[in-house]
């Protein structure tokens, strides 16, 4: 089943690739998984531009997933995103879509993940790394998962450092989850009492807390050790 989910991401990533180019621009799991994480996604998340609108997207996003051979789709739109479930032989998968005018980019290769489904690898433009580990780092303050800490994690062992105005940006009107209890937001003023705050909160971090979380995303094997290694990451903010 996990197979036939990564394929159909695979060949979404293929599609979106060839129809919309540097229109469409990857973020989220899907981006660390192209840089090697062994972390497993079900989803892809993207930003397209230049729009203003979601809805300027809807119908060219809607009719490129319906030449995937076999596909069941649903679409709705929110106040952030549109959202696709895509669905294959009981498989189901989710893109979700953004718009903006103008986004910081990278560029990544798809040679890590398409060629194991028999796609070829493509260059992509990706969310900028510096911008995606400030948003990922919002992320955890407002919501408080362990897979957040292994996303930021692992870019903090490619030795990517986040983006100072976007945290402090989004650390200033954070949007708490309801399972963030108000005595355990974050008060402080600086990037520092951030990266001060993060390490507090996540000191006693285990391998077992990791399975209880992360037993979806990622392999038995890939854990053991894993909260040491966090912690060494999180200690050289």
């Amino acid at each position: 089943m996990i197979e036939n989910e990564q394929r159909l991401l695979a060949e979404i990533l293929d599609l979106f690739a060839q129809k919309f180019s540097d229109r469409a621009v990857l973020r989220g799991g899907m981006v660390l998984c192209l840089l090697g994480s062994p972390r497993l996604t079900n989803d892809l998340d993207y930003v397209f531009v230049p729009y203003k609108s979601k809805k300027d997207i809807v119908d060219e996003i809607i009719n490129a997933l319906n030449t995937i051979v076999g596909v069941s789709l649903k679409h709705s739109i929110n106040s952030k995103c549109l959202r696709v479930l895509v669905t294959r032989a009981g498989i189901t998968v989710q893109v979700e879509a953004k718009v903006a005018i103008k986004v910081r980019t990278a560029t990544a290769s798809t040679r890590l993940f398409s060629p194991k489904y028999r796609f070829p690898p493509r260059l992509i433009h990706v969310a900028d790394y510096s911008v995606a580990l400030a948003n990922k780092m919002a992320a955890w303050n407002e919501r408080r998962l362990i897979r957040d800490v292994y996303d930021i994690s692992f870019y903090r062992q490619m030795s990517i450092s986040p983006d100072t105005e976007t945290l402090m940006t989004r650390l200033s009107k954070p949007s708490y989850s309801k399972l963030v209890k108000e005595d355990d937001y974050f008060t402080g003023k600086t990037e520092k009492d951030f990266y001060n705050f993060l390490r507090e909160k996540t000191n006693t971090l285990s391998d077992k807390d990791i399975v209880n979380e992360m037993s979806d995303y990622l392999a038995p094997e890939e854990i053991h050790g894993l909260a040491m290694e966090i912690r060494a990451s999180l200690a050289k903010l």
